[in-house]
C-alpha cells in the first residue's frame, strides 16, 4: 500500500558504503529510496574530518565502490584528469583526493543524499518502520519505510572508549581521535597518545608536524600489533560467505580481529 512520505528503503549514511548501497538498490530497480546523513554535504565519512593519514592504506588498484563498472573506478576518474602516466607514478591514493572522488561518484550517479539529517530513533509501526528525524536538513519529522540499510560506518558500532581517569578532566585538555582537534594549539606542548593503533600513530604524527615538543605513546599491550588480521575481508569468498555464517562464528572472527588490533602501516 502507498504511504504518505514513505520509502521502500531508507539508507542511513551517505558515505562510501551508503553511496554504493544506494546505487546497488537503484540497479535492482528499487528507486523509491532516501539517503540520510547527519554531516554537511561533502563531509560525509572520515576522509576530510577526523582521518589524518596522508594516503589510503589500500592499494590503488582495488575496485572500490565502482560496482563492477570500469568507468566508475577511482582509476577512471583519476586518469581522465591526470593521464595514464600520473596513474603509473601514483603510489597510494591521497586521502583528500579519495573524498573528491566520492563527491564525483555521488554527483555523476545523482544519488539523492539528504544532508544535515539525523535519524534519532527507529521503531516498528505496523508492517513498516518509523524513523524519527532531526537536523536542519530534514524535510519532515517522521518517515515511514519498508526497510532500513545501516551504513553508519565505524561510528555505528558504538561510541569512543574513553578511560575513566580521562572523562572527568576538563575537555580542553583531551580529545578523542574521532573528534576535531586543534593541532596548532599543541605547538610547543607535551602530548600523550593513549593507544598504538593506526589512528594513534596518525594523530601522533599530526601533533609532531604541528610543532608539539614531545609525543609519548601509552599502551597496555606488551607489543605493538604488526599484522593486520582484517586484510582478508576484501576477498570475494569472505564477502560472499560472511553473512551466512552463524552469529557465534561472526562474533569470534570480529572479536579476535578487534582484540589483535589493526597495526599502524609502515608508511605511517
Amino acid at each position: 500500500h502507498h504511504v504518505m512520505h514513505g520509502a521502500d528503503v531508507v539508507v542511513i549514511g551517505g558515505g562510501m558504503c551508503g553511496l554504493v548501497a544506494s546505487f546497488a538498490l537503484q540497479n535492482a530497480g528499487i528507486r523509491n529510496i532516501r539517503i540520510f546523513d547527519r554531516a554537511p554535504s561533502g563531509l560525509e565519512g572520515p576522509w576530510v574530518t577526523y582521518a589524518r593519514m596522508e594516503t589510503l592504506r589500500s592499494p590503488k588498484q582495488l575496485t572500490g565502490p565502482a560496482y563492477g563498472m570500469a568507468s566508475l573506478t577511482f582509476r577512471a576518474w583519476f586518469t581522465a584528469q591526470f593521464g595514464e602516466g600520473a596513474w603509473e607514478a601514483l603510489d597510494k591514493i591521497p586521502r583528500p583526493m579519495w573524498m573528491d572522488y566520492l563527491r564525483w561518484y555521488r554527483q555523476v550517479l545523482e544519488l539523492p543524499v539528504e544532508n544535515d539529517v539525523d535519524v534519532r530513533r527507529i521503531v516498528p509501526e505496523g508492517d513498516l518502520l518509523r524513523l524519527d528525524l532531526a537536523g536542519t536538513g530534514r524535510r519532515e519529522d517522521i518517515v515511514l519505510t519498508r526497510r532500513v540499510v545501516m551504513a553508519t560506518g565505524r561510528d555505528g558500532t558504538g561510541r569512543p572508549n574513553i578511560p575513566n581517569f580521562v572523562q572527568h578532566l576538563p575537555k580542553t585538555l583531551w580529545a578523542h581521535s574521532s573528534e576535531a582537534i586543534d593541532f596548532a594549539g599543541l605547538k610547543g606542548k607535551r602530548v600523550v597518545v593513549i593507544g598504538v593503533g593506526a589512528s594513534a600513530v596518525d594523530n601522533a604524527a599530526e601533533a609532531l608536524e604541528a610543532g608539539a615538543a614531545e609525543v609519548r605513546h601509552l599502551a597496555r599491550r606488551r607489543e605493538m600489533p604488526t599484522i593486520n588480521k582484517l586484510m582478508g575481508i576484501g576477498s570475494t569468498g569472505f564477502t560472499a560467505a560472511f553473512p551466512d555464517l552463524g552469529d557465534d562464528w561472526r562474533w569470534r572472527i570480529m572479536h579476535y580481529s578487534f582484540q589483535t588490533q589493526t597495526p599502524a602501516p609502515g608508511a605511517a
